[in-house]
């Protein structure tokens, strides 16, 4: 009975396996994506002892051989670009690659100078990293986090979570919201409010197992030394509060790119002018408005490979990301590089020149 109900999911495995290490999927991929972008998106590079594994979510996480591994892969199967490329293409400034793909970051993690930059200079791959300003020097990360955590490990009581919901939201969950839901909600909404004001609102003390040292996020310091080995600053927002939940949409949107200015100054060019959308959340409108603050690309976690067209992305002003799922793509530390061929070879191709006008 076992092994019938497994079946149906060894022999996919199986068929990965030997697709990918034949050579005939990087054959169906080198044809089938002659004429693309891939833009992915990491979040996190740990090594196995560093006291920040503890806490840190396993699909946003990769460990450091795995990363290594990741861009050896990359190097492989595609020709790796700069912020810059991609900005010039879309200007019809400059030609793209066969099979181009631009490497991201999100959020901001100190691991990304600690682990990621020095594997980033062995493989020369240029990165972009999206900063959230209100985040810069923290020792801790976000306590919306540090909430989705202990909510995963069923450390918090489910009503608290409901007045939480109600005290950030502004209403009651519906009866038929699940609780993946309302957590999910909080910890988009709730970046702005200090944990301190919430616990004394409610009444309530979350007892949250918040990592300090090492130091979670980037401080100035770091930020500027990734500049100088080449990796774009782009902007994530202010608070990294998702923008459907954010009081002052223009501030979410300047402050970031008001600071990424004042730290870096002409070094600031082309990660200043790139915005991806806090947690993906975006809507036409508020590409509508990035776009008129002066951003010249945003970014979304909507996937796809972008079309090129005489290897320009005329036009195009929106490209979508695909998130590498660091507990899908390895194990043990382990790249299996079949799971990541189809994680990107498969990607459904989106027309040329996305623009804020498409979105409208």
């Amino acid at each position: 009975m076992y092994k019938r109900l497994h079946a149906p999911k060894l022999l996919k495995r199986a068929s990965a396996i030997l697709l990918y290490w034949s050579g005939a999927f990087g054959l169906f991929h080198r044809l089938r994506n002659r004429h693309t972008l891939t833009v992915v998106v990491f979040h996190r590079v740990l090594r196995r002892e560093d006291p920040r594994v503890r806490t840190a979510f396993a699909e946003w996480t990769i460990e450091d051989e795995a990363f290594d591994a990741c861009l050896a892969f990359f190097r492989r199967h595609f020709n790796l670009v700069s912020l810059d490329d991609v900005m010039a293409a879309t200007r019809g400034e400059r030609l793209l690659p066969h099979r181009s793909l631009l490497l991201t970051f999100d959020d901001g993690f100190a691991d990304n100078l600690d682990y990621a930059l020095p594997l980033l200079r062995k493989h020369n791959a240029p990165t972009v990293v999206f900063i959230s300003s209100d985040l810069i020097g923290r020792a801790e990360r976000l306590w919306t986090e540090d909430l989705l955590w202990a909510a995963r490990a069923g450390q918090l009581h489910k009503d608290d979570l409901k007045a939480l919901y109600r005290l950030i939201i502004g209403h009651a969950p519906s009866a038929e919201c699940e609780m993946a839901s309302i957590v999910r909600e909080i910890v988009r909404a709730g970046p702005s409010y200090a944990l301190s004001a919430v616990e004394a609102a409610l009444g309530v003390r979350f007892d949250l197992d918040r990592v300090t040292e090492p130091p979670q996020m980037l401080n100035h310091r770091d930020i500027i030394e990734l500049a100088r080995d080449g990796v774009a600053i782009g902007a994530h927002g202010k608070t990294h509060t998702a923008l459907n939940y954010v009081r002052d949409l223009a501030e979410e949107l300047e402050t970031p790119r008001a600071t990424i200015r004042a730290l870096l100054g002409s070094s600031a060019r082309p990660g200043v002018n790139a915005l991806a959308f806090p947690h993906g959340v975006y809507t036409p409108e508020m590409i509508h408005h990035a776009l008129a603050s002066g951003y010249q690309l945003v970014f979304t976690m909507d996937g796809g490979l972008a079309t090129l067209v005489g290897g320009q992305l005329r036009g195009a002003s929106v490209l979508g990301r695909i998130n590498v799922d660091g507990q899908h793509i390895a194990e043990n530390g382990r790249l299996r590089p079949e799971r990541l061929a189809v994680t990107l070879f498969m990607q459904r191709h989106t027309a040329q020149g996305s623009s804020a006008a498409q979105h409208l």
